[in-house]
């Protein structure tokens, strides 16, 4: 039986006609989120047991695991390293309390709020994340971190409801081991209230999106699925994976279900074959083939990485700028949110029925309505010309908070640079640099915004601007614009960003932009070769030998290896 891949494109725009079409109460998904979400503040499976084994090994526990599976592995390293449950819960509080919200939470909390997609959240993860990321926008809503609590939680309440299936950080009963996230998954004879009862109650009319979750088999969730997999459902499932070959991991009854649909990273653009490869296989061809030299150039700057992914964050923007979210009340007006915040939490409807105002709330939210209007007013006063530029700003704000990256680029354009304040330019530096990272689609759009980051930086300079990042900036934007003018096949105009970039910091002491001067090279190299200009193409590597071959920068002496290399090669194709 054939898998079903699909793309994200595809995976969101069902979920929008699915919702759309919805008749009954409430949504037909709920979001099923591990922690892919959570990363980076907090480490993935991966470095916990790396950390884990560290300790262990301090107390000279060092047997291995008996099983192979990444569960076992992680279970028995965790135990080893920490015997104690108190100890369990108290190394987990050291890994969460205190980090900053991740942004995936922080985007899954904004699509919670206007309930579009679904108002239920089931979760392996111990933090707290979401929970604070909603506080955070001002919505109130339920958790269970236990099985004692499932009471709390009805599918079909309006209420945000949040649901850890194996506890939160903060109590030492959370589960950790493979017996304690089993344990989670077994019915007990003398109740119904159990995780397992509750995530079968959701199942049976809800479909999950499943995001940042590796599907360890034998946990609640997975058994639950298995059982809810044995019948149709009314909605398909949608498993988003972070890299395509996550799913080699999973069970064939998953794999395999015909409603089981999984979102993968959209495929390479190029075959990563070496020159050196093409040589073995076509050893009687004197002259190498175009496709020889053309190689995935983007791979130099790291820009893209030979296993395409796609990141929680990345879903999580799409499925945002697919349902046309607004932007959360408190990114839009700070000051009357927080007014209206401490109005409704602190004080009575009405006045005579109330208690005392013993904290003097009140005066508290007149400051900040006070501190509204004086805003209001101020922006009033300002010349039109001024109002003008804060309003696109504003937009460009706006787009990038939406997720709609392409509209941020237009906006950007639409602003007279020579108009903005030093501090204004900063700002619009910064979002054009991260745009251009978030892009990385070798649009028109991606190239616009590399075109305005160069501007951008090179107007901060001629203000002599004390930044040490500007020059980093430029050069990679011109570096990451000619990779992207060499995958659109516009190899001439990729050639002269990367002559930019030689041009302009050619004489960098820098390590970190020698390296992108040297990689510049390599890929001018590069596009020569395909316009069949090898001659040129050897000149170009040789400027790699001669300028960085004594240097002592392990990457650089790689590029200067790779460049020898390609010296010879070409030249064995000049009869």
């Amino acid at each position: 039986m054939k898998m079903q891949k699909i793309d994200l494109e595809s995976a969101t725009n069902h979920m929008q006609q699915a919702c759309k079409d919805f008749r009954g109460e409430g949504s037909p998904f709920f979001f099923l989120v591990g922690a892919g979400i959570s990363h980076p503040p907090i480490p993935l499976a991966s470095d916990i047991l790396e950390q884990c084994r560290a300790t262990a090994e301090k107390y000279d526990r060092k047997n291995p695991p008996l099983g192979k599976q990444p569960m076992e592995k992680y279970s028995h390293w965790f135990q080893l390293a920490y015997p104690q449950p108190i100890d369990r819960q108290k190394y987990l509080q050291d890994l969460i309390e205190k980090k900053a919200i991740s942004a995936a939470n922080l985007r899954l909390a904004h699509l919670m709020l206007k309930k579009k997609i679904t108002n239920i959240v089931i979760t392996t993860n111990f933090d707290d994340f979401l929970s604070r990321a909603l506080t955070l926008f001002g919505e109130r809503h339920i958790v269970c971190d236990h099985p004692n609590t499932v009471a709390r939680i009805d599918p079909e309440l309006k209420e945000i409801q949040i649901i850890h299936v194996h506890g939160t950080y903060w109590f030492y009963d959370c589960c950790n081991l493979q017996g304690e996230i089993e344990g989670r998954s077994l019915p007990l004879g003398h109740t119904t209230l159990t995780m397992a009862a509750l995530l079968d109650r959701i199942l049976s009319r809800h479909s999950p999106l499943v995001i940042g979750y590796s599907g360890w088999e034998g946990d609640v969730i997975m058994t639950a699925l298995k059982r809810r997999l044995q019948n149709p459902l009314p909605y398909n499932l949608y498993w988003f994976c972070y890299r395509s070959d996550d799913i080699d991991s999973l069970p064939d009854w998953l794999k395999y279900h015909q409603q089981v649909f999984f979102v993968v990273p959209p495929e390479k653009e190029y075959s990563r074959q070496t020159v050196d490869e093409l040589n073995k296989e076509e050893k009687s061809v004197k002259r190498l083939p175009e496709e020889a030299i053309r190689e995935d150039v983007k791979s130099f700057s790291g820009k893209k990485d030979d296993n395409p992914t796609l990141p929680a964050q990345k879903v999580f923007d799409k499925i945002i700028q697919k349902f046309d979210l607004e932007a959360p009340e408190l990114t839009i007006d700070p000051l009357g949110f927080y007014a209206n915040y401490l109005s409704r939490c602190l004080l009575p409807e009405s006045p005579e029925k109330g208690e005392s105002d013993i904290y003097f709330i009140s005066s508290v939210i007149d400051r900040l309505k006070k501190a509204k209007q004086e805003e209001k007013t101020y922006l009033q006063k300002q010349q039109q010309k001024e109002r003008t530029i804060n309003n696109k700003i504003e937009k460009l704000r706006e787009a990038i908070r939406r997720s709609q990256y392409s509209e941020a680029i237009k906006q950007a354009n639409l602003i007279n640079k020579k108009e903005l304040s030093p501090t204004q330019l900063r700002e619009l530096l910064d979002a054009m640099w991260s745009v251009s990272n978030e892009l990385n689609d070798n649009s028109d759009e991606e190239l616009s915004s590399y075109d305005l980051t160069i501007n951008i930086a090179d107007t901060l300079s001629g203000e002599k601007i004390l930044d040490p990042t500007l020059s980093e900036k430029i050069a990679k934007s011109l570096a990451n614009k000619g990779l992207t003018l060499g995958a659109l096949n516009r190899n001439d105009d990729a050639i002269s960003a990367f002559d930019d970039v030689v041009r302009r910091f050619g004489d960098s002491k820098e390590t970190a932009i020698q390296e992108l001067v040297a990689k510049s090279l390599v890929n001018t190299g590069h596009n020569l070769g395909v316009l069949n200009r090898n001659v040129d193409a050897i000149s170009a590597y040789d400027g790699v030998v001669r300028r960085f071959g004594n240097s002592k920068e392990t990457a650089i002496q790689e590029l200067v290896a790779k460049a020898k290399r390609k010296i010879m090669d070409l030249k064995s194709t000049i009869i």
